[in-house]
Parts: C-alpha cells; sequence; structure tokens
C-alpha cells in the first residue's frame, strides 16, 4: 500500500507539472458537499491511505501534508507511515492552517489548483482572497486525480424508490406549493437545490448511493413553472418516472446539471452559497442574478407532520427493544467471561 500511495503521488505531480500547478488540494467530500461520500468520489482516501471519514490532503511538488482533526491522529500517523505524507494535527497551536502552509511553500505568482466541485463557492472565495494576500492563485482545474485512478469505483446507479405517502405524511405536491411560496417570499424566479437530503424530502424520493445515507444522487431546480430534476438515468425505473409525470417534474441527465445552467433562462435564482458547488455555481448563466440564502426547505423538513412524528416513535421503539435485547445479552456474556470489549 505504502508504495502504491507514493506512485499515486508521483503520477499526480507529473500532471501537475504538465499544468504548471504547484500545489493541489483534495478533500473528504463530494459534489454535494456531502459528509459521507460515495466510493467513487472518495478520492483523499485513494491518494493518500488513509481511510478516516475527514480529512484533507495538499500535494505540493516535493512535500505532501494530511489534515485531520483528533479523531483520527493514531489511527492517520499509522495509516501514512512510509507514504512520505506529513501528518497535520487540526486545532493544534504548532499546526499551520492549510492555506498558511500553502503560502509559506510557494512562491509568488504560483498556483494552487482544486477541483471546483468539491469546494463550496463561498469556500473558494475565502481561499482565494487568503492566498491573493500572498500573490498565490488559485484555479479549478476539474477531477484531475481522477484522470489517473485506475480502477475507481463507478458513479452509484442503485435505482431510486418511492417513499410511501404513509410516513411521508405530505405529497410532493404540497411541498412543492410551500417551496414556491418561500420561492415568491424571496424575490427569485427559481430555487437551486445541492443538499441531498432536501432533494429527497422534496420529492419524496429515497435512495442507497450512499452507505446509511438514503439519498439519490441528484440536483433539484425548482421554478415558479417547472421543476427540473438532474439524475442519472439509470435510477430511474418504470414506476419512478410515471411518479415523476404525475408530479410534473422533468428528467435531465446529472452530467449534464452544468450544461443546463449555463443556458439557464430566468432573471433570478435563489441558492445557498455553502451547499453549492463552486463549479455548479460559476455554470449558470451571468445573466441570471443568484440570491445568497439558506435553502427554505430547511426550515419546512424541520417542521415534522403528524406521520413523521408516529414514524419517529415507531423507531425509537424498535430500536429501544434492540437495545433491551442486548443489554439482557450482555449481562448473561459477562457472566461467562468469554466476551472481551473487542468481541
Amino acid at each position: 500500500m505504502q508504495q502504491t500511495v507514493k506512485e499515486r503521488i508521483r503520477a499526480l505531480r507529473m500532471m501537475l507539472k504538465s499544468e504548471a500547478i504547484s500545489a493541489f488540494i483534495i478533500p473528504s467530500t463530494d459534489p454535494h458537499l456531502s459528509e459521507y461520500v460515495a466510493s467513487y468520489w472518495k478520492t483523499r482516501e485513494w491518494i493518500s491511505g488513509f481511510t478516516g471519514s475527514a480529512g484533507t490532503i495538499v500535494i505540493l511538488k516535493d512535500k505532501a501534508g494530511l489534515w485531520t482533526d483528533s479523531r483520527y491522529f493514531l489511527q492517520a500517523a499509522q495509516q501514512l507511515e512510509g507514504t512520505d505524507i506529513t501528518l497535520y494535527k487540526e486545532m493544534l497551536p504548532e499546526t499551520p492552517t492549510i492555506i498558511e502552509f500553502i503560502c509559506q511553500n510557494l512562491l509568488p505568482g504560483e498556483t494552487v489548483g482544486i477541483d471546483g466541485k468539491m469546494f463550496s463557492a463561498n469556500q473558494v472565495e475565502q481561499m482565494k482572497q487568503k492566498l491573493e494576500t500572498a500573490n498565490v492563485h488559485l484555479k479549478d482545474y476539474g477531477d484531475l486525480p481522477g484522470k489517473i485512478w485506475n480502477n475507481r469505483p463507478d458513479m452509484p446507479d442503485a435505482p431510486a424508490f418511492i417513499y410511501d405517502l404513509k410516513y411521508a405524511g405530505k405529497s410532493c405536491e404540497e411541498k412543492i406549493a410551500s417551496i414556491r411560496t418561500e420561492i415568491q417570499k424571496q424575490g427569485t424566479d427559481g430555487l437551486f437545490i445541492s443538499a441531498l437530503d432536501e432533494i429527497a424530502w422534496t420529492l419524496n424520493l429515497r435512495g442507497s448511493d450512499v452507505h446509511c445515507n438514503p439519498v439519490i444522487i441528484s440536483y433539484l431546480l425548482i421554478t415558479q413553472n417547472n421543476i427540473t430534476f438532474f439524475v442519472s438515468p439509470q435510477k430511474i425505473t418504470e414506476e419512478i418516472k410515471n411518479y415523476l409525470e404525475e408530479q410534473q417534474v422533468s428528467i435531465q441527465p446529472y452530467s449534464e446539471t452544468e450544461d443546463y445552467l449555463r443556458k439557464l433562462n430566468i432573471k433570478s435564482i435563489s441558492l445557498n452559497p455553502n451547499q453549492t458547488n463552486y463549479a455548479i455555481y460559476s455554470a449558470i448563466n451571468p445573466a441570471c442574478r443568484i440570491n445568497h440564502c439558506n435553502s427554505p426547505i430547511t426550515l419546512l423538513k424541520a417542521i415534522r407532520n403528524e406521520q413523521e412524528i408516529a414514524g419517529i416513535h415507531a423507531a425509537m421503539r424498535r430500536d429501544g427493544i434492540a437495545l433491551v435485547r442486548f443489554l439482557k445479552w450482555l449481562e448473561e456474556a459477562v457472566v461467562s467471561e468469554k466476551e472481551t470489549e473487542l468481541s
């Protein structure tokens, strides 16, 4: 594994050299800025060998560093051993920030590369401002590591499924009507949604694209007249297709989201720049005014209806039963002295 990591970093450095890039930043997220991601986007894990859920690697011409938090100090030290990647322990007084590290190691006029889909629009603007004080430039080069990632896992393509109204409590039609009311209050013509949980809630759809997260890799655009669902065609079964038609939701390929936004023909759009990746944000037609705001869906879905509350209660009962069964087993197992903390 150690030599493999070195080979991967060496291959990326050759690519950076050909593009005149002095540093490249790779975080742990995906185009939806999710905390938990599908295997396809575990680029930081692939190139560093560090398997923790949180961390960012910075690769320079002659050195590399990985930043992670205290949950992973021991694990990261073990997994990075022999890789020539230096561990930087976040939140310790002696640890430089990523931007400080870059400014200390790059010369004025040099360039830092990122994949703009892995950072929010706000993050990129903040990094640009800080780097420019040292005359260091930040540029979106897209998914450069993906070009050298052999045997990369496929994009998630499991079919979506309908979340039954008896659990959702409100129909997709009702939710869209509430969202449109909020869009009207904001004084814009539409709302662009990147957060996967908000899309699942709005459409009453679920998926299995991310382990332990019932979401569908997708984007959603809601205007007063149209609803556009950007999703991989493989996820749309005949049942889902008919359901979306009933809800007056049109489907566009996930891979063509940016092209669609470049041609967007509305005067204004609302979005959250902390939840929208930089590449998507940059693709929006310049003639369309962008209104920075929190997504209205965040508060709408926070107010639980009767069916949702009943569902939470049912889940808690099932969870309580499971816990009591485990505690009963544990009391008996401890007496036998055959079980350890690890087992």
